[in-house]
C-alpha cells in the first residue's frame, strides 16, 4: 500500500478512502494537513491518564460520522464504529454500534441513546463508548459526511454491488440505485450507506457501511487522475478532526504494507428494536454486551475483568 493510501486510511478511517500514488505528491502537505485537523483530547481534569499502546501493539480508533451543522463538526453521531488496528497482523477489525443503542452515560449519570453522547462533546462520547465496549479508546476520528461524498466524487465514484433497489427524491436530488454492481457517485454512495428504510433498519445500514469500507479499500487510483491536491487538503481540513499524533501516522506507514478489503473484519453489536414511551431504542442484552466486550479485549490482548452497566427496561420508565 502506498504511503498516500495509508495516510488517508488513518485520516478517513470511516470511509477508508484509498488513493494510490507516490508520497512525492503528498509528503510536502502531510504536516500541514495534520496541523489543521489535529486536536488534543480534553479529559476535563480526568486523573486517569491512559498510556498509549506501543506502535507494534493493537490499538483502538473511535470513528464518528457526523452531519454538517453550519460547517461545524458538532451534533449527534450518525455512524459509530470502533476500529481495532493490529499493525503486526495488518488487520483492521471494525465494530459497528447501532446509533439508537440504549446505554449509560458515565459523565452524565444517566441512560440515553448512544449517539446522543457526542452532543455533549467528544470526551463524553469517548467515555460513554468505552463504558459500553469495556476497552479503552486510544484515538478518535470525527468525519463530516460532506467529506465522504466529496472524496467519492474526487475518486471518480466507487464500485459497489448494491444489495437491493433504493430510491430517493427531493427538491434537490433524485437517487435511483438498482440492485447489482455499479459505480456510485458521492451523493449516491452517501445515500447507500445511510439508507435504513427497510425491515433491517440500522442493522442493514451498518452492514452496507462495512461493505463500503471494503469497496473503498480495494479501489486504487493514481493521485494524478483525481485532480488537485489542494482539493484533497480542503476536504480533509474542513471535515475531519482527530487526536492521532502525526508521529503515529508516520510509524504506521512503516508498519502497514499491502492492506486491502480482505484485511478488514466486520463485527456488529446485536440488539432488538423497541418502542418505549414513543421513542425507538436498540436494546442490547447483558449477554450480548458481555460477548462484545470479551471479543474486543481478546483482539487487544487484554485479560482483566470487564465492568459494565447492564440495561433494563425499567430504567426507561
Amino acid at each position: 500500500m502506498s504511503r498516500v493510501k495509508i495516510f488517508l486510511l488513518i485520516v478517513l478511517l470511516i470511509t477508508l478512502v484509498g488513493v494510490a500514488g507516490s508520497v512525492v505528491y503528498f509528503g510536502a502537505y502531510a504536516q500541514q494537513v495534520w496541523n489543521q485537523i489535529h486536536e488534543e483530547r480534553d479529559d476535563n481534569g480526568d486523573d486517569e491518564k491512559k498510556e498509549k499502546p506501543a506502535i507494534t501493539e493493537p490499538f483502538t480508533i473511535l470513528i464518528l460520522g457526523v452531519d454538517n451543522d453550519g460547517g461545524r463538526l458538532e451534533g449527534r453521531s450518525d455512524v459509530i464504529m470502533l476500529a481495532v488496528i493490529d499493525p503486526k497482523q495488518e488487520q483492521i477489525n471494525l465494530l459497528s454500534i447501532p446509533r439508537d443503542t440504549y446505554t449509560y452515560f458515565p459523565t452524565q449519570g444517566r441512560y440515553d441513546k448512544i449517539n446522543h453522547a457526542y452532543a455533549y462533546g467528544i470526551n463524553t462520547a469517548i467515555k460513554t463508548i468505552e463504558h459500553f465496549v469495556g476497552v479503552p479508546i486510544d484515538y478518535y476520528v470525527t468525519l463530516n459526511f460532506d467529506a465522504f461524498r466529496d472524496f467519492v466524487d474526487l475518486m471518480g465514484g466507487v464500485k459497489i454491488n448494491a444489495e437491493r433497489d433504493m430510491f430517493h427524491q427531493n427538491s434537490r436530488v433524485t437517487i435511483d440505485i438498482r440492485q447489482g454492481e455499479q459505480i456510485l457517485n458521492g451523493e449516491e454512495a452517501l445515500f447507500y450507506v445511510r439508507f435504513r428504510r427497510d425491515a433491517e433498519g440500522d442493522f442493514g445500514r451498518m452492514r452496507r457501511q462495512q461493505q463500503m469500507v471494503r469497496a473503498l479499500l480495494d479501489q486504487t487510483l493514481n493521485l494524478r487522475t483525481v485532480g488537485s491536491i489542494n482539493q484533497i487538503l480542503s476536504i480533509i481540513g474542513e471535515n475531519v478532526r482527530t487526536d492521532i499524533p502525526f508521529s503515529k501516522v508516520i510509524k504506521l506507514i512503516k508498519q502497514f504494507s499491502n492492506i486491502t478489503g480482505d484485511n478488514v473484519n466486520s463485527m456488529t453489536v446485536n440488539g432488538e428494536s423497541e418502542r418505549i414511551n414513543g421513542i425507538w431504542y436498540v436494546m442490547v442484552s447483558e449477554e450480548e454486551q458481555r460477548r462484545v466486550q470479551q471479543e474486543m479485549r481478546r483482539l487487544l490482548g487484554l485479560t482483566e475483568d470487564v465492568k459494565y452497566h447492564s440495561i433494563s427496561i425499567e430504567q426507561l420508565n
